[in-house]
């Protein structure tokens, strides 16, 4: 305690640890497992009746056989009863679009009471909308936000578990790695940079949200930026040089650090030569190289700052899209080997050691406010915005970049990564622009509407526009927004908005068959449909009027895809494909829609009745009667004696085409018989959903023609659900202009109905 004296009241030398414990163990008592900074797995007791923020002594399972502090954080309470709360706010206090949105907002708030990990994140990310821009007592919000994050803390542990099951590692290494994440979970500093590198490469090459990847992604970056200024301060502090000179190198570190403007260039010089001879880790080394780097290349006024970063933005993204293959080249040439970098110790770095040196303080307060070792929730605490020191996260994070980006094949199959599944250049696109927001001081010394539009365009996710907001589906970009937007309003379009999204998908890569069939297959550049947009790139403004006037969904369905063909091109009408159906509105029409089992039902009644139209029999039955009714058609057969003969001939003994050649009540009807007729026997046309529709039409409104089909034929062509079905699909077919849209979307149909039962 006496070494600790200038840390402040909140700093404990002792180990703590933040845990959620789910409803029911809260309520009843039972035992909850955690990860130990030692990589060990630790059982704690939860007494029954469990308080929020309740604390459990557990002795000598901490380093060096010190006792622990288990901290518990749960939404039971029997007092507050927070879940009727909840539910009260969802039913009575809120407009939603959809009647189902109230039923998925409890399904998901179930999930998080119970500590469970929640496959649908865009739900989460709605529910936390609500939640945070209620009415609710701030005390309530915030044991909600703390267990909503534990939801997706739970996705990483997940995640680092699976993999390393399947690693080829060691359970010494394999403790390393879980012990260093529990160390990222505390916002502190971490004691192996090679294991952190190592979760780094899980979590990107994961399956998991992009939205948790970033969100670990800079918690990472944090720790590590963390680490390297501690290294850095406290080797300023403990080397040999006079009093002066480590406050003036202190100095001139922390402006770097900031990513300030150093106007003590000599000293700045003086101070890179010590870094670069002293004795410590080549991780420190580089992150304050490219940190220098970042200075030297930033030294615009912060007025000029957003506007430039506003314009470089996708120039610096485009430059990381190779970056799996090109991660080295991120690093300033002037580091060492990136194989080296990853290999390597934060040598000295421990829990134990957060402790005793004066530069601690500052450390802490500056960069690791949040973490528990100085009081805070850690990872727990929500989304950490750099306060000082963002050019050294920032540097942190590309570097992490880069060193995942460099991992070969058989480290990464040693790791347990499955070869061919990871995500990295698309990850270290958007990682690296979140590090970088944070780097160029985006969420530090911007402010208002200048730090939105600065941050968010870097990441591509949301445009903040005079007016409003314009959502699209990353829900980081929401999270960002929210963030720096601060303050507590209930704004509803963005509540719409951000509902729309709890029915699509947000990722590239969709789970399920249809998502990938839907999307090479609706929109215009892969020869699909004009107009026609498949997720994640559909506009959330089409999908939202589409849900509030015509579409829909169960709150478990998602829209894949959605083709707007209305006049305003407001998605008003138009066709939806989610995971389960096809859905359709037309123009002074009831919405209609058909389950893709129906579909699948249709087109295979739709086969049988090509197969039957390609009969060698039934072709020669059609083509005798084309040739009857062509020659009936014209006036002047009568006066031609080798039409009449050819008639004669063909005729025969047939008392159908007897009758049709003899009885005048016939006459009239020929053209609608001959329309028919055409149609059945030309491939082309009996594939068309329109002209198969007429035939239809012919055999129900004209009963006394049917005679002259086979019964087989008008068995398939008046079965009751085929004929509907035909009937509903035509409408929708004949809505698109384009005579293309039109054959491509009738392809599309006969391909969902012929694939439906082998998926």
């Amino acid at each position: 305690m006496a070494d600790s004296e200038g840390l402040g009241k909140n700093f404990s030398t002792l180990e703590n640890y933040h845990i959620f414990v789910p409803y029911t163990t809260a309520r009843n008592g039972g035992k909850e497992t955690f990860t130990l900074r030692s990589g060990e797995p630790c059982q704690v007791a939860i007494p029954s009746k469990t308080q929020d923020s309740q604390e459990i002594t557990i002795k000598g399972r901490g380093q060096d056989g010190k006792d622990i502090t288990v901290v518990l954080h749960t939404l039971y309470d029997r007092q507050l009863r927070i879940a009727d709360q909840v539910y009260q706010e969802i039913d009575k206090n809120t407009q939603f679009v959809e009647q189902a949105s109230k039923a998925k907002c409890k399904f998901v708030y179930e999930q998080v009471e119970d500590g469970e990990y929640i496959n649908d994140l865009i739900a989460l990310d709605f529910l936390d909308y609500v939640i945070s821009s209620s009415k609710l007592d701030s005390k309530i919000q915030e044991r909600y936000q703390l267990a909503s994050i534990n939801s997706r803390l739970l996705g990483i542990s997940q995640a680092i578990e699976s993999t390393l099951a399947q690693s080829k590692l060691t359970e010494i290494e394999k403790k390393l790695i879980r012990g260093t994440f529990a160390y990222v979970r505390a916002g502190e500093p971490v004691p192996d940079f090679k294991a952190l590198t190592d979760i780094d490469s899980i979590v990107a090459s994961s399956t998991l949200p992009l939205e948790i990847k970033q969100t670990y992604t800079l918690s990472s970056a944090n720790s590590r930026g963390l680490t390297v200024d501690f290294i850095l301060v406290k080797q300023i502090k403990e080397s040999q040089l006079t009093d002066e000179k480590k406050n003036n190198y202190q100095s001139t570190y922390q402006q770097v650090r900031d990513g300030k403007t150093v106007e003590d260039t000599a000293t700045l010089k003086s101070l890179d030569s010590f870094i670069d001879k002293a004795k410590i880790p080549e991780n420190a080394k580089a992150v304050y190289s490219i940190a220098r780097k970042q200075n030297l290349d930033n030294q615009v006024a912060s007025g000029e700052k957003s506007d430039a970063f506003v314009q470089t933005a996708q120039a610096f993204k485009d430059q990381l899209t190779d970056a799996k293959d090109k991660g080295a080249a991120i690093v300033p040439q002037a580091t060492r080997v990136l194989s080296t970098l990853g290999a390597e110790t934060a040598t000295g770095v421990s829990i134990t050691s957060l402790s005793g040196a004066a530069a601690t303080n500052a450390t802490l307060a500056v960069l690791g406010g949040g973490s528990v070792a100085a009081g805070g929730l850690g990872m727990l605490g929500g989304l950490a915005v750099a306060t000082g020191g963002a050019a050294l996260i920032g540097a942190a994070g590309v570097l992490s970049i880069a060193l995942v980006s460099e991992m070969d094949s058989e480290d990464q199959k040693n790791l347990g990564i499955a070869i061919g599944t990871g995500t990295v250049a698309g990850t270290a696109t958007i990682l690296a622009a979140w590090t970088a927001a944070s780097a160029l001081g985006a969420a530090g010394t911007l402010s208002g509407a200048a730090a939105i539009t600065a941050t968010i365009s870097t990441i591509g996710g949301l445009s903040v526009m005079t007016g409003g907001a314009a959502l699209v589906a990353s829900g980081t970009a929401f999270l960002i927004w929210s963030l720096l937007k601060g303050g507590k309003t209930r704004d509803s379009s963005v509540l719409h908005q951000l509902e729309t999204r709890t029915y699509t998908y947000t990722e590239d890569i969709i789970p399920g068959y249809w998502g990938e069939f839907l999307q090479q297959n609706i929109t215009p550049k892969n020869g699909g449909i004009e107009e026609g947009f498949s997720a994640p790139n559909i506009p959330l403004d089409k999908l939202s009027k589409s849900l509030s006037s015509w579409l829909s969904l169960d709150y478990e369905e998602k829209v894949i895809a959605l083709i707007d063909y209305s006049v305003f091109k407001d998605a008003k009408e138009g066709v939806v494909f989610t995971n389960e159906k096809m859905a359709w509105k037309i123009f002074l029409s009831e919405a209609d829609s058909i389950k893709y089992e129906n579909l699948a039902k249709f087109v295979n009644k739709e086969s049988k009745l090509t197969s039957l139209l390609s009969d060698a029999k039934q072709k020669q039955e059609l083509s005798k009667l084309k040739t009857v009714v062509d020659i009936l058609s014209d006036e002047k057969y009568s006066t031609n004696l080798s039409k009449l003969q050819e008639l004669v001939t063909i005729v025969g003994s047939d008392k159908n085409l007897s009758e049709l050649v003899s009885n005048e009540k016939y006459k009239n009807k020929l053209p609608k018989l001959k329309n028919a007729v055409a149609i059945l026997s030309d491939e082309k046309y009996s594939h068309n959903l329109s002209k198969l529709k007429d035939v239809v039409d012919v055999l129900s409104n004209e009963p006394d023609l049917v005679k002259f089909f086979s019964s087989q034929l008008v068995s398939q062509l008046s079965e009751k659900n085929y004929t509907k079905d035909l009937s509903r699909l035509k409408e929708v077919v004949d809505r698109f202009l384009d005579e293309s849209d039109k054959d491509n979307f009738t392809k599309l149909l006969r391909q969902i109905g012929q694939k439906y039962s082998t998926v």
